[in-house]
């Protein structure tokens, strides 16, 4: 298994001795003829604020992660990062989602169009609903975040309890399960690895790199085909037992290495593999 990660890691981050930040790692700009690249200082509020609106969109099931990059730049470079406004339905009814999307279109990045247009998805359970939850208890995760204390300058000390806070039933939304059968599914369990992991790489928080790898639906894939043996289930005590796992091999890589290497493993597309270019063909096709 060591072997295997240390494989994918030269594949997909090769000369690198660990992961920097989302925004590091893949620039943006907010403009397609802008000159900077946008990248987070969670010395603000807003930038905290847009880190868990990211988490919360990444969250959510059958939604590309390119469209919660590129709707949380938008409400960035908009100032629609204002906890207040979510908190107001009317705002909510007042957004011209079609507006955000072209905008969301418009960003500059390598990355964010090329699997197709970015698009805001609606909806009972969609975006809005979702950010609007967050919104109204956004006290709630000031206060489980250590968020004043951060922008105190402080570095505080977490640690895997965190985890239970984020099954608070407040923070949960409807969506449709099987037979149109209405179920309550929290807005950001999976993704709160996403948001310890960056304010981590920005030396905002102490936390274990144990507690900061996002195991999703396509990581959780990965380490099932390649054979690390995941939880698939979701709930708070998997997300843990599958960080764990993955830190454990990849370390300051955390999970972007798996998150990376699915976009070029033939296995995960087809039940046979018979790419020998493949960098791990000689282990991973043995399992």
């Amino acid at each position: 298994m060591k072997t295997l990660s240390r494989l994918i890691i030269n594949e997909t981050y090769p000369n690198s001795d660990g992961y920097k930040g989302w925004f590091e790692e893949y620039p943006m700009k907010f403009g397609k003829k802008a000159e900077e690249n946008f990248n987070f200082d969670f010395n603000n509020e807003k930038d905290i604020i847009a880190l868990i609106f990211l988490a919360t969109i990444w969250n959510m099931p059958n939604y590309r992660w390119e469209n919660s990059v590129g709707f949380v730049a938008v409400l960035y470079k908009e100032s629609l990062l204002d906890i207040e406004k979510w908190n107001s339905q009317s705002f909510i009814e007042s957004l011209d989602k079609n507006e955000l999307a072209c905008k969301m279109n418009n960003l500059g990045s390598e990355f964010l169009g090329d699997r197709g247009k970015l698009y805001i998805k609606g909806g009972k359970d969609g975006v809005f609903q979702r950010l609007h939850i967050v919104a109204r208890e956004y006290d709630f995760l000031k206060e489980t975040l250590q968020i004043d204390e951060i922008l105190n300058g402080n570095v505080p000390e977490l640690d895997h309890n965190i985890f239970p806070k984020f099954d608070n039933p407040k923070l949960m939304v409807e969506v449709k399960g099987k037979n149109n059968k209405v179920i309550r599914k929290p807005v950001l369990r999976v993704k709160v690895p996403l948001i310890l992991r960056e304010l981590k790489c920005c030396s905002k928080i102490e936390i274990s790199g144990e507690y900061c790898c996002v195991p999703d639906t396509k990581v959780k894939q990965m380490m099932k085909i390649i054979g690390y043996n995941p939880s698939m289930d979701y709930d708070t005590s998997s997300v843990i037992h599958n960080s764990k796992i993955i830190y454990k091999y990849f370390g300051l890589h955390y999970d972007l290495p798996l998150f990376d290497f699915s976009y070029k493993c033939s296995k995960e597309k087809s039940k046979e593999c018979d790419n020998r270019n493949c960098v791990i063909f000689n282990y991973c096709s043995k399992l």
